[in-house]
Order: C-alpha cells, then sequence, then structure tokens
C-alpha cells in the first residue's frame, strides 16, 4: 500500500513541484495551502507523514504541530518541517514542538526523499514496539511501549525522537554513543539531520528529566550516554 503523504504550504508552486517528485517515489500525495484546509483533510484519511511550512495565514506551522502533538488519533504522525525560517532558534523550536526533522528552503529534492524515507521507515519500526519491559530509575520510569515518561509519578510529554533516544541510553546504561551512533539507532543509517540535532534533543530531554537531568551524561569529545 502506498504511503500517504500531506503537504501543507501556501505555496503553489513548491506544493506542485512536491507532488511530482513524491509520486515519482511511489507515494500518494495530498495537497494543502493552509491549515485550516488540512482538517477536513483528516477526516477522510490519516497520513502517514505531514511535510510543513511554517509561515502561512491563519494558524502557522508551529501551531499546527503543537496542536497535531497534542490529539491523541493524530500525535505519532511524523512532521517534516520545510520552511525559509533557517534561525537556529527556529529551528530548536521546530524540534521542540514535537517535529521529526526540520528542512530549509531552498531545499534538495534528493535531499528531502531521503530525509522522507528515513522518518517513515523509522514510524514503520518504531523501537517503542520492539521494547515490552519498563525500563525504570530512580524517579524515572520510561514505558516505551505505552510511549509514556513519569518522573517522581508526573506524567511527562515525548516526542518520538526523544523517546527513542531515551530507550536507547536507558536500556544501555554506561555505554558511550557517539551522534552518528545516535543517529543510526533512532533514525536511520542514511538519515540527514540539521545542524546541532542531537544536541537539541539531549537538551529537550534533559530540561523534561528535571532534577533527573545528569543521568545523561555527555562525554567531551565522544558522545552522551547514561549514567546511573
Amino acid at each position: 500500500m502506498k504511503k500517504h503523504i500531506f503537504v501543507i504550504d501556501d505555496e503553489k508552486d513548491i506544493r506542485e513541484i512536491l507532488k511530482i517528485n513524491l509520486e515519482s517515489e511511489g507515494y500518494s500525495v495530498s495537497l494543502f495551502a493552509s491549515t485550516v484546509e488540512v482538517i477536513k483533510g483528516f477526516e477522510s484519511t490519516t497520513p502517514d507523514l505531514i511535510i510543513l511550512d511554517i509561515l502561512m495565514e491563519g494558524k502557522d506551522g508551529f501551531e499546527f504541530c503543537r496542536d497535531i502533538r497534542s490529539d491523541k488519533k493524530l500525535k505519532s504522525i511524523p512532521i517534516i518541517f520545510l520552511s525559509a525560517k533557517s534561525e537556529e532558534f527556529d529551528k530548536i523550536l521546530g524540534l521542540e514542538l514535537g517535529g521529526d526533522d526540520y528542512i530549509t528552503k531552498p531545499f534538495s529534492i534528493k535531499e528531502l526523499r531521503s530525509r522522507i524515507k528515513a522518518v517513515l521507515r523509522r514510524s514503520g519500526e518504531p523501537l517503542e514496539e520492539r521494547r515490552g519491559k519498563l525500563l525504570k530509575y530512580k524517579g524515572v520510569e520510561l514505558n516505551p511501549e505505552q510511549y509514556s515518561l513519569k518522573v517522581d509519578s508526573e506524567e511527562i510529554k515525548l516526542t518520538k525522537t526523544e523517546l527513542n533516544m531515551l530507550s536507547l541510553f536507558m536500556e544501555n546504561p554506561g555505554k558511550i554513543f557517539t551522534r552518528d551512533n545516535i543517529i543510526n539507532s533512532v533514525r536511520g543509517e542514511d538519515v540527514f539531520v540539521v545542524d546541532r540535532t542531537i544536541d537539541v534533543h539531549i537538551m529537550n530531554l534533559r530540561k523534561k528529566l528535571g532534577t533527573y537531568k545528569n543521568i545523561i551524561t555527555t562525554f567531551s569529545g565522544v558522545g552522551y550516554g547514561f549514567k546511573e
């Protein structure tokens, strides 16, 4: 069955270019000029992936992503931001809100296709489905199967990438992972990532772990790991 992709962008030329190229790759594609339009699209179809612009009339891409991640039925849909906003702050915000990747315009169709494949592969074979056991350390309780994290009994929301990274660390206490190790483990070997993507996710995880933030250790010049 074809993977279905929603493209949400207010530039008609970009929508058409993406439709032609993605359909040539075997995807089914639906186009929307605004986040308002796509609400109707959800009534008939739940996409396998969303390509999302940010600067649009009405509700922008950041707000729309926040809404998707708070919707029980839609929250697991992968989102790739595709935007002319290229500042580091915008990339970090997109990832913090739950984006799975962030690509800046102008962009390479070849690179976009590679990123789509990597994100779909990860969402199609999520680590949480292969990990049934509860992972615990002091007040930190991670249940990958139920997609949940509790810190001192308080429920904490995680993005899919954050969940996979924390699972990787907690399943391998004491092991040091380079950034390449982490990317290969949670996103796929041929993925392209924006600058400091791994660092941003680590920063977000530490914030969410609160007083237990130091269990994710930085090994200077090497990478990251879980330290009891």
